[in-house]
């Protein structure tokens, strides 16, 4: 009942003030992006994509703020040194929740430049979203559905030569790119549908990755491969998260360089083996992670759901 009680009073006001918080900081990086739009001068636009992160910034540490006082769950981290904003880092995580990325922006923010991901390039026309998407320079790719491929064959590849593009309109300045290899977030029906010999995650896919190894390899800091587990959940909703079902997040970051044990090196990975390279460093890499993950939850004392 008291828990009960609890919930029927934070819940709406963390949603509230979640809310006021997208649409403040979400309002000023979408005002950004249209004076970047209006204002066609290259030096400018560093100027202002730069105030677009410090605006940015500002969400996440609100972010912060409202999980802290409403939840304060158990951050349990480890691998954080030797990480510098000035770097170029990929950072390769499993996907499990709606959860990961607010987790992963609270355990990088000040420590590598802002996460960036793709986003879909039809993103880029919706209003205010595509502008504040275009202030922050987060890369696009276009997706191509399997019916589209199917009429049309000449579309294939095209999907990957513009993320490539994307890419190699990053290079030359710090930048984080998270990737989710997996392509979606892990649940048990996805789980068995595409048969993963994993226990805990899906298969990871090899194309977006091989392209931005091709497109950032030789100014890369490091690869950053992240293990995200929810102790007691195999994949938690934001539900569960509401509720005060999420105690606790642990992550555990393992910095990799190109051409050290095991992992391709950049001319390998430009060759025409770089693919197959790049799939089988993934395979191994979701391998060792999913032995992790079984682990951590075998060793919590809260039963996995």
């Amino acid at each position: 009942m008291t828990l009960f009680l609890k919930n029927t009073a934070r819940i709406p006001l963390f949603l509230i003030f979640l809310i006021l918080n997208t649409i403040l900081h979400g309002s000023l990086v979408s005002l950004c992006g249209i004076i970047k739009l209006i204002i066609p001068i290259s030096k400018f636009h560093i100027i202002i994509s730069r105030f677009a992160y410090w605006i940015s910034g500002g969400y996440v540490l609100t972010n912060n703020f409202l999980i802290k006082v409403f939840y304060n769950p158990e951050w349990d981290i480890k691998g954080l040194a030797n990480l510098k904003m000035k770097g170029t880092y990929l950072v390769l995580c499993n996907h499990l929740s709606l959860l990961d990325i607010p987790s992963l922006q609270r355990i990088f923010f000040k420590k590598i430049p802002f996460l960036r991901f793709f986003i879909k390039q039809q993103l880029i026309f919706v209003p205010f979203l595509g502008q504040s998407l275009w202030a922050l320079n987060f890369p696009s790719m276009k997706r191509y559905s399997k019916e589209t491929l199917n009429k049309h064959p000449e579309l294939s590849g095209k999907d990957l030569d513009t993320t490539k593009r994307s890419c190699d309109n990053l290079r030359g300045q710090p930048v984080s790119m998270l990737i989710y290899a997996e392509g979606t977030r892990f649940n048990l029906d996805k789980h068995i549908r595409t048969n993963s010999p994993y226990k805990n995650l899906l298969k990871p896919r090899a194309g977006g990755v091989h392209t931005v190894l091709r497109s950032l390899g030789d100014e890369l800091t490091f690869i950053l491969d992240v293990t995200l587990a929810y102790p007691g959940h195999k994949s938690p909703s934001l539900l569960d998260f509401l509720l005060g079902r999420v105690p606790r997040v642990l992550i555990r970051v393992k910095a990799l360089k190109l051409g050290e044990n095991e992992i391709p090196t950049f001319e390998k990975i430009k060759s025409k083996e770089g693919a197959l390279a790049v799939r089988n460093f993934l395979n191994q890499t979701w391998e060792a992670k999913d032995k992790i993950i079984s682990k951590i939850h075998s060793e919590s004392s809260i039963p996995v759901i």
